[in-house]
């Protein structure tokens, strides 16, 4: 769902680093303009919903000294609505009132090369008006009967709703005066629960003071994710870049 872009950066007039990251990509919310535009245009619908996840509160393992950090921080800054929040208020939009994405591979419901299959495809009538309309009808399918559609909705979509094209983004790693370079890759799950902040602050943590393995804090910023309380499944992909070290070369007179 969403990645970020982490690294020590140090500068020669500072005695010590800090830590600079990015956003790389967007998140593909039902709500957004590209996004909602496109299933606008296929026919479809946005419902919003709002609910406070007190049941976070619940799952959130206290016995873990990063969530205690994390909770910490929370509270500490009451300007900032934080997900780790479990009294917060959360904006959920979900396509045609179901998934709460706008791009997934599978979810064949939302797809027209699934519905549009030769024993789906719909037949001409007698009824059918030439010209502009049969061809708009040839193109569209039926929805599936689960949906509750809004009132007057034909019940008919024209495209995917929900699509399978990726958003590529290309950005540039191994700049100057940047070491330490990661890339912080993961589903909702943890970003539920979990600050792009507090995201990137750990895994620095786990793999340059705590020398784990790309691998081990991946599974350790899963496990933070439950012990936040997440409900939802959680995927973590941790990258480390590694540079060959530049040899200094002295100039001959």
């Amino acid at each position: 769902d969403r990645a970020n872009g982490g690294g020590d950066a140090y500068n020669n007039n500072l005695s010590g680093g800090k830590i600079l990251w990015k956003e790389v990509t967007d998140t593909h919310s039902p709500l957004c303009g590209e996004e909602l535009d496109r299933i606008e245009k296929a026919n479809g619908w946005i419902i919003k919903e709002t609910e406070i996840p007190i049941g976070q509160l619940h799952r959130m393992d206290i016995f873990d000294e990063d969530v205690v950090e994390i909770v910490k921080r929370c509270f500490a800054n009451r300007m900032k609505q934080h997900r780790s929040d479990p009294v917060r208020q959360i904006q959920i939009a979900r396509t045609c009132g179901d998934l709460a994405v706008s791009r997934a591979i599978g979810d064949r419901d939302f797809k027209a090369a699934y519905n549009m299959l030769p024993n789906n495809t719909p037949e001409r009538t007698a009824e059918t008006k030439a010209g502009e309309q049969a061809d708009d009808l040839a193109r569209s399918w039926e929805g599936p009967i689960v949906f509750l559609y809004p009132e007057g909705h034909s019940g008919r979509f024209r495209g995917d709703i929900v699509s399978s094209i990726p958003d590529i983004q290309t950005f540039r790693v191994g700049q100057d005066d940047v070491e330490d370079e990661f890339l912080l890759m993961a589903c909702d799950g943890l970003w539920d629960v979990m600050d792009s902040d507090d995201a990137v602050r750990i895994a620095k943590n786990l793999l340059f003071d705590k020398k784990m393995s790309a691998k081990d804090g991946a599974a350790r910023l899963a496990e933070l994710a439950q012990h936040l309380g997440s409900s939802d499944n959680i995927t973590v992909v941790l990258i480390r870049f590694y540079w060959e070290e530049k040899e200094e070369t002295e100039e001959c007179t």
